[in-house]
C-alpha cells in the first residue's frame, strides 16, 4: 500500500513537471508565430519597403527620445532629492549649539 502511495506521488510530479514544460513550449512557440507574424504583415504592407523602413526608423528615434527625455527627468528628480537628503543629513549630523550659562562671580587670581 505505502509503495502504491509514493509510486502515485512520483507520477503526478511527474506528469505536472511534463505539464509544465509543454505549457513553457506552446507559449515559446506562440511567441515566436506572433513574431513571424508581425514581421510578415510588416513586409507585405501595402507601403514600398523604403516608406516602412523610414516609418520605423522614424519610430524607433521617436520612442529613443521619449526614453532620453523620461531618464533626464527621473535624473533630475534624483539629483534634487539627493541634495534635499544630504542637507537634510549635515543638518541632522551638526552639533546642536548649546546655550552656556554665563557664570556669575569674579575669578580668582
Amino acid at each position: 500500500m505505502f509503495f502504491n502511495t509514493m509510486l502515485d506521488m512520483v507520477n503526478r510530479k511527474k506528469r505536472d513537471e511534463d505539464r509544465r514544460k509543454a505549457s513553457i513550449n506552446f507559449a515559446l512557440g506562440m511567441g515566436i508565430a506572433a513574431t513571424i507574424g508581425l514581421l510578415k504583415g510588416i513586409l507585405y504592407a501595402p507601403k514600398s519597403g523604403k516608406e516602412t523602413r523610414d516609418e520605423l526608423k522614424k519610430k524607433a528615434e521617436d520612442a529613443l527620445e521619449t526614453i532620453r527625455e523620461k531618464v533626464k527627468h527621473k535624473a533630475e528628480i534624483v539629483k534634487k532629492t539627493t541634495a534635499h537628503a544630504a542637507q537634510e543629513l549635515k543638518s541632522t549630523l551638526q552639533p546642536k549649539p548649546t546655550a552656556r550659562k554665563k557664570r556669575s562671580g569674579t575669578a580668582s587670581a
